[in-house]
Parts: structure tokens; C-alpha cells; sequence
């Protein structure tokens, strides 16, 4: 989505918010400078194309210490040519102490920074002031809170800069909220594999009871009534729902042996809680599924006929 303003807009915009909020955008503007400036002038290194010596005087010298802005229809600073300015950029060489102020285009001009690092630099600060863009129109239009929900429901601990701006009702950048859906994606990754080590637990237990059920439960009586007494009134439960259990059954009944990942994509036409997919690509409702076929093991309706990382197999009893 484009959220370039002009500095008209933007200006408007930034004067709509509280103090705190402004001070605070205003100032993560100029580190994100700071930053940028610093990082570019390292990576020219690497880039330049005139010697290590002549490079080294010539950027490794100059530090950016601030951006002042004098205000829309204000341009009550000067550049060093004596041009007068609303966005005033100021670097110190580390060196001599000296303080150069100048407007941006007159980087080259004043410092001797190589054109092609220069246009580097001014690039970056042009993405800082559209990440600005990025609150702003989101201030105004609204955004998806519910990575935060997902935050709070895994008890993650939000990084502190991300905080603060929570703190402020500030809209996150997009991201900002790609980082924090990384962080949910693999607490979610982690506990999805603990379920399923937990359901292999639980099958070879199962395994080991029926085994030693076979001798006094006859497997005709089971085949007989179970199944089809369950589809009329389940006596079993799980985070499905009542109409997924009635399809399961069905489509057991009705095949006489099935695959989990076959009974996946059959629930794919019910309303569910498990919509979508593992980073692995398995389903995310693979797990209840499974669980839920293994009650119907331990009932004597079903057997589990096999069972790899990939997928397992049943079969009616």
C-alpha cells in the first residue's frame, strides 16, 4: 500500500497528534537518519571506486548529529551557502570538531561525501519519512490489531521500542508487525510440535491398552453397535465440533479405512477453528483430527493401521 504524503499532508497530520506522540515520531525520525547516514557511509567502503585513503578521508570522518525542521511555510535556517532552509542537516567532522549545517541536497558539496554515497544516503532518508507516512496514514485509516491479541494470548514479551509506541497509541509499521508475527509463527510452531509428540505419546499407550483389551472385548460386538450409536449421540469431544465428529464417522463408515490428511481436506467444507496450514504445510487441523481418531481407538470403533511424520491411517473395526 503507498502512504507517501506531501510535506503539506504530512505536516497537517503530525499537527493533529498529541505532544508526546509528535515528540516522539520526531525523534525516531532523526535516529532512523542517524542511522541510515552512518550505515551508508560505512557500506560506501565497499563501493567507492577511488583509493582506501582518499575514501577514508573523506567519509569515515563526518558524523550526523541532528535534522531541525523550522515548520510548514517556515525556513528560518541557512545552509552554509547561505541558502535559506525548513529541513536543516547537521554533521560534525570527528576530527576537527567542526560543525557543518546545510540542506540535503549540498551533502557532496559540504563534506565531500562521493556522489553515489550521497545519493544512497538520500535515499534512505527518503524510506524514514515514508515509514513516517506509514503511522500517519494509519492513524487516520486504522490498522490490524490482532497480532497484539496473539501477543498477549502466548504471554510474549513485546520488544521495548514496539512497547513504547504502544504505549503512545501509535500505529506499528507493517514491519513491525512482520517481526511480531515471526515471533507468533514460531511459538505457534513450537507448540503444535509438542501436541503432536504428545499425540505419538498417547497412540502408543493407546496401542499397548488395546492390545490387552482384545482378549475380553469381542471386536464383533464393537463393529456391530459403536459406530453407528456414536454418529446418532457422540460420547466423545474434542475442539472440532459436533459436525466435524458426525463427518469423521461418516467417512469412516463410509470408506472402511481413511488417511487423516483425506479427512483434512473433507473438513475443509465445515466452519472450524483450524483453518489454514503448519509452516511445514501439513494442516493445522491434522493434530485434532488425529486426537480425535484415537478416541475412537480407544472405543474400539477404529484401529490405527500406520502411522509416519507424514500422515497416518485408519481403519473401522
Amino acid at each position: 500500500m503507498d502512504y507517501f504524503y506531501s510535506s503539506q499532508q504530512r505536516e497537517s497530520r503530525l499537527s493533529s497528534l498529541t505532544e508526546d506522540q509528535r515528540l516522539y515520531l520526531m525523534e525516531k525520525l532523526k535516529r532512523g537518519k542517524r542511522t541510515v547516514f552512518s550505515n551508508e557511509l560505512a557500506k560506501g567502503k565497499g563501493t567507492y571506486l577511488g583509493s582506501d585513503q582518499d575514501l577514508e578521508q573523506e567519509i569515515q570522518q563526518w558524523e550526523f548529529i541532528d535534522l531541525l525542521d523550522g515548520g510548514e511555510g517556515n525556513r528560518p535556517y541557512r545552509c552554509e551557502c547561505g541558502m535559506s532552509l525548513r529541513y536543516q542537516y547537521i554533521v560534525k567532522n570527528t576530527r576537527t570538531a567542526e560543525i557543518k549545517k546545510f540542506g540535503r541536497n549540498h551533502f557532496e558539496f559540504h563534506t565531500g561525501i562521493p556522489a553515489s554515497i550521497v545519493k544512497d544516503i538520500i535515499k534512505g532518508f527518503e524510506l524514514i519519512d515514508y515509514e513516517l507516512d506509514e503511522i500517519l496514514y494509519k492513524l487516520e485509516n486504522g490498522w490490524d490489531r490482532s497480532i497484539i491479541r496473539k501477543l498477549i494470548d502466548y504471554k510474549i514479551k513485546i520488544p521495548v521500542e514496539i512497547y513504547e509506541q504502544l504505549q503512545l497509541k501509535l500505529p506499528l509499521l507493517d514491519k513491525q508487525i512482520n517481526r511480531l508475527t515471526k515471533l507468533v509463527r514460531e511459538i505457534e510452531d513450537e507448540l503444535h510440535r509438542q501436541e503432536y509428540l504428545k499425540l505419538e505419546r498417547l497412540k502408543e499407550e493407546q496401542k499397548n491398552r488395546n492390545i490387552s483389551k482384545q482378549s475380553t472385548k469381542p471386536v464383533s460386538t464393537i463393529k456391530r453397535s459403536q459406530p453407528k450409536k456414536l454418529a446418532k449421540k457422540p460420547m466423545l469431544s474434542s475442539s472440532l465440533g459436533l459436525d466435524a465428529h458426525r463427518l469423521i464417522i461418516q467417512l469412516l463408515e463410509n470408506n472402511g479405512a481413511i488417511s487423516v490428511l483425506e479427512i483434512c481436506e473433507e473438513l475443509d467444507s465445515l466452519e472450524h477453528s483450524f483453518k489454514g496450514y503448519f509452516s511445514t504445510g501439513k494442516p493445522l487441523v491434522f493434530p485434532q483430527v488425529a486426537m480425535f481418531l484415537d478416541q475412537l481407538v480407544q472405543q474400539g470403533i477404529c484401529r490405527l493401521e500406520e502411522s509416519n511424520l507424514d500422515d497416518r491411517w485408519y481403519s473401522v473395526i
